[in-house]
């Protein structure tokens, strides 16, 4: 799935949010243990569900969603929950969101790290893989991702 996932893993059931519903849908044909939910992670009167983990990954297209995720962190992180992002090289949320962090949890390690992926195939929305995207290619390319996982102190 693209364009945003946030998933809050509680056991081995599964919340699986997004703005809008339509890919999750083929994530219940594959197992009964997600349940939908739109969630908006800039709208900060609805706070996180609680978690073991929330894991964040393709949601730092803009500097605002960057930023919210920045300030989702921190409250995932102060309830006890584990926090891990994955994020695409050149999106341009992700530096607006380590400014944000590195103000909220000031002396915490907050780098991602880099890892090694794999471009993806066939068509994306423009949102996702623009013009001159390196995320996207028509086989199966090393790419280099960046992953942070945090954990609550």
């Amino acid at each position: 799935m693209e364009s945003g996932i946030m998933a809050m893993a509680v056991a081995i059931n599964y919340l699986c949010a997004r703005y809008f519903t339509s890919p999750l849908a083929l994530a219940l044909t594959h197992t009964a243990r997600i349940v939908l939910a739109l969630f908006d992670i800039c709208d900060h009167d609805i706070p996180l569900p609680k978690c073991d983990i929330v894991i964040a990954a393709d949601i730092m297209y803009e500097p605002k969603t960057g930023i919210a995720m920045a300030q989702r962190t921190v409250e995932a992180l102060n309830a006890g929950s584990r926090v891990i992002i994955g994020c695409s090289p050149g999106r341009p949320g992700r530096p607006k969101f380590q400014e944000a962090l590195e103000k909220l949890l000031p002396g915490r390690d907050t780098k991602f790290i880099e890892v090694a992926g794999k471009t993806c195939m066939g068509p994306r929305n423009d949102l996702i893989c623009g013009k001159g995207s390196t995320s996207v290619s028509s086989t199966p390319k090393s790419l280099s991702v960046k992953l942070l996982d945090l954990r609550p102190i």
